[in-house]
């Protein structure tokens, strides 16, 4: 098949050279004559070769322009080719070197259109990935400048994703502790590793920042380690508050027993003191380990709801009665706020109970002589919202975040009593019914607790 044009042309000029001897044949047997002078006969011979001529140029332009169009079509298609365009194909064309060009560019085309499908594909996969990721990507360039930013990076950092690409790293992030290993990776071509509290933003950021191979640049990951900063400090101060609560009452207890053990046993009336005093503490040991051991069961599961309908607001004005000798030797008023109507919901009658009471118990605890505690049943936004307000000295900011948490005292010299275990309780007790637990407070206006349970 690759010799067909050849032998076309090898055809062709055969045909004209026999086409050029049949006409000069044809010359010599019906149009030369000897007795012609010479001058006529040398005009008959170039008026035949004009003739011959013109009819091979004729065949010749024929025979090109049928081997060049193809040709000249596939250089059309190729030259106008775009990858959105990269399904073209060449159509059927002859049998001959022009068609096997034609197929190998259709199998080429084929294969490219192919190859470009599978780079999407592993394009798309890899955004989704990194649409993904919780932690923040950002590609940079060796002029420092940002070429791609995935959403995490975004919220991370609150950047603009339209306005960030194109822009430079630290015109971004507008944040030179950021930027640091980022100019430091770009001159090293060296991995760089920090951790970075940005403290103004509440943010304590990992960075690792390695170089591009292929180019120049770098690529920047970002990990949000503000949430395991902040559990790292709750555990410490898990670890210092359980320590403080329970070596406070062992040591009273071991305190007061080497005094009775050095004689003061002997004296009665000093020794029952002590015997009270032992007691009290005991109590409050048991206290710990009862809220600990309730709150190991709520988190693991154990302690197990026992839905019934509830009236809340009956429930509600029943342990506020209870509450209310408690208010009245604390000089303060303690009122509720009910539904007109009963309206029951579905709940653990003893759990609601109990974490009415924590409540109630802060309030009355933090609420000086001559205030005011009100506990309120409402409906808001297709819920049941209970809040227990006060009067008392509130809550700053910075402690209002974290009085769910458990053995943590806003009163850091434990001089309050309890055992820092209420709310925590109370916060897996209204979690375990779906609802939601929040506080709010202005310091020297009162504190309000609030809790929702769904209808």
């Amino acid at each position: 098949m690759f010799a067909s044009i050849r032998s076309k042309l090898i055809a062709a000029f055969v045909a004209f050279a026999l086409v050029c001897g049949l006409a000069f044949l044809v010359y010599l047997f019906f149009i030369f004559d000897s007795r012609y002078p010479p001058l006529i006969i040398a005009v008959q011979i170039l008026l035949l070769t004009l003739v011959l001529g013109l009819a091979g140029s004729v065949l010749a332009y024929m025979l090109g322009s049928a081997v060049t169009a193809p040709i000249r079509e596939l250089s059309r298609i190729i030259s106008g080719l775009t990858p959105d365009q990269i399904h073209t194909r060449i159509g059927q064309v002859k049998e001959d070197e022009t068609g096997e060009l034609a197929h190998s560019f259709n199998t080429l085309a084929d294969k490219l259109q192919d190859a470009l499908e599978d780079l999407a594909s592993q394009r798309d996969r890899i955004n989704l990935i990194l649409s993904r990721m919780g932690d923040g990507i950002i590609a940079v360039d060796g002029e420092g400048c940002i070429t791609a930013i995935n959403q995490a990076a975004e919220h991370i950092l609150g950047i603009d994703p339209e306005t960030a690409v194109g822009r430079s790293f630290i015109e971004t992030v507008r944040d030179y502790e950021l930027d640091r290993p980022v100019r430091s990776c770009l001159k090293t071509k060296k991995s760089q590793q920090e951790y970075i509290d940005l403290r103004s933003k509440r943010l304590y950021l990992g960075l690792l920042v390695s170089p591009l191979v292929s180019e120049p640049g770098c690529l920047v990951l970002i990990q949000d380690l503000s949430r395991l900063k902040k559990l790292e400090a709750i555990s410490r101060d898990f670890v210092a508050n359980i320590s403080h609560e329970l070596r406070t009452p062992v040591a009273s207890i071991s305190l007061l027993s080497e005094t009775l053990k050095d004689g003061a046993i002997d004296d009665t009336g000093v020794s029952r003191d002590f015997l009270a005093q032992m007691h009290s503490e005991i109590e409050k040991l048991g206290q710990i380990v009862d809220g600990m051991s309730t709150l190991a069961r709520i988190e693991s599961g154990e302690a197990k709801l026992v839905k019934k309908p509830v009236d809340i607001s009956a429930l509600v004005e029943r342990v506020v009665e209870n509450m209310k000798p408690v208010a009245g030797k604390a000089g303060l008023e303690l009122n509720c706020c009910l539904l007109d109507e009963p309206l029951e919901v579905q709940a653990d009658a003893g759990q609601i109970e109990q974490v009415l009471q924590n409540i109630l118990h802060n309030a009355t605890k933090f609420t000086p002589p001559g205030g005011r505690v009100e506990a309120s049943v409402s409906l808001k936004d297709g819920q049941l919202l209970v809040t227990v307000s006060d009067t008392g000295k509130g809550i700053s900011p910075e402690n209002l975040e974290r009085i769910f948490e458990r053995f943590y005292k806003i009163d850091k010299s434990r001089t309050g009593g309890g055992t820092g275990l209420g709310l925590a309780i109370a916060r897996h007790l209204i979690e375990a019914h779906d609802g939601k637990i929040w506080a709010e407070s202005t310091p020297g206006k009162g504190t309000c607790i609030s809790f929702t349970l769904p209808l």
